[in-house]
């Protein structure tokens, strides 16, 4: 019988990126999950760890692996494949996974309102962006990622959500009461916060990634010359 031939270097190299992304964004999301379902719901507690989201620290661990695996994965590419090439996977998967958990915990947000209504899930849909779009000006997923900026625990129930305008506008105006500042004021120092928090994180997974790739890639070319070295030592058969 004739011996099986084994993958071609380049499906190699796509079955070794599509695991290590899938691994990474299973990771992700099952760290996403237990922090909305065990984490956050802790009183007081919980939501600090929310508003500052420090689940987050977690594309530290995440992301190296993402960048190692993803530079080591081109390994079975030519030598001569470009930077550029190489790049490609790593520029797909970095908004990809990073996203992902602000995806899911969209996705629970509305399970958590559906699940604490009569109405279906279409309709929660419906009022959430109507929510979000007066709020923030965004529905879908944009609006709950922009909106979350500025709040980051949103309400839980369906009466909460058609109030959260009224209640954002009364909260503001109390702090205003009592320290004499604009409301405006109050909401740039929100947004300023929430979006430094985001873009931090962000930061972070992008740099992360970036310095395990090369770290990946470097790797790969040693373990090519390597095979190419213990290729070249082989006696040849006669």
């Amino acid at each position: 019988m004739p011996t099986p031939r084994p993958p071609a270097p380049l499906l190699r190299y796509l079955l070794t990126v599509v695991a290590v992304i899938a691994a990474v964004l299973g990771a992700r999301l099952l760290i996403t999950w237990a922090a909305e379902e065990y984490l956050h719901p802790i009183p007081i507690f919980g939501g600090w760890f929310k508003s500052l989201e420090l689940v987050e620290l977690s594309v530290i661990l995440l992301f190296a692996f993402l960048g190692y695996g993803l530079g080591s994965a081109s390994r079975h590419l030519s030598t001569k494949t470009p930077l550029a090439v190489k790049s490609i996977v790593l520029i797909v998967a970095l908004p990809l996974v990073f996203f992902s958990s602000y995806w899911l915990r969209h996705y629970l947000w509305i399970s958590q309102l559906t699940a604490e209504s009569t109405l279906t899930r279409q309709q929660i849909t419906a009022l959430a962006n109507q929510a979000l779009a007066r709020e923030g000006g965004n529905q879908g997923f944009w609006g709950y990622y922009t909106t979350t900026t500025r709040m980051p625990i949103l309400p839980a129930t369906v009466s909460e959500l058609e109030r959260m305008a009224e209640d954002q506008k009364w909260f503001r105006s109390e702090l205003t009461r009592f320290s004499g500042i604009e409301p405006g004021v109050f909401s740039m120092i929100f947004d300023g916060a929430g979006w430094g928090i985001r873009l931090f994180y962000m930061a972070l997974a992008f740099l992360t990634a970036m310095i395990y790739f090369f770290k990946g890639l470097a790797w790969a070319d040693v373990a090519r010359l390597r095979q190419v070295a213990l290729g070249a030592k082989a006696p040849s058969k006669t």
